[in-house]
């Protein structure tokens, strides 16, 4: 897979994910069993946190059409591989120790994905 490639299905995932986390926080975690009203203190949290997903997303959005073999894209594609395997592991401690239901899964399974994917990039030699 190509950076390129990567860095769309990133931010599109990104995008998703950021817009509910920001405008509509407690139905989205909603959906992961957590009852929560709009000016509970998770809310806001949460939105900050669909924030700098939607920030990442615009980064990687206008990084698409980068060289390979730039500095900048290369920054981002280890920094897409440590978010990833950092999400990955929260994820996990959150499906062994907190209360979220299954939608849980999903997090685990989009993150070992995206772990994988980056991973790949980021240790293979640049060409």
């Amino acid at each position: 897979m190509t950076h390129k490639k990567l860095f769309i299905a990133t931010a599109v995932i990104l995008i998703i994910f950021g817009l509910i986390w920001f405008f509509i926080p407690n139905i989205g975690l909603n959906v992961y069993g957590h009852e929560l009203q709009v000016n509970d203190l998770a809310c806001i949290i949460t939105r900050y946190w669909g924030s700098a997903f939607i920030a990442l997303a615009v980064i990687l959005w206008l990084a698409r059409e980068g060289q390979s073999d730039s500095i900048a894209v290369r920054a981002i594609i280890i920094g897409g591989f440590v978010l990833a395997v950092t999400g990955l592991i929260a994820s996990i401690i959150d499906m062994l120790f907190g209360d979220a239901n299954a939608m849980l899964w999903m997090n685990i399974a989009l993150y070992g994905l995206f772990g994988v994917l980056y991973g790949i990039l980021a240790f293979k030699k640049p060409v």
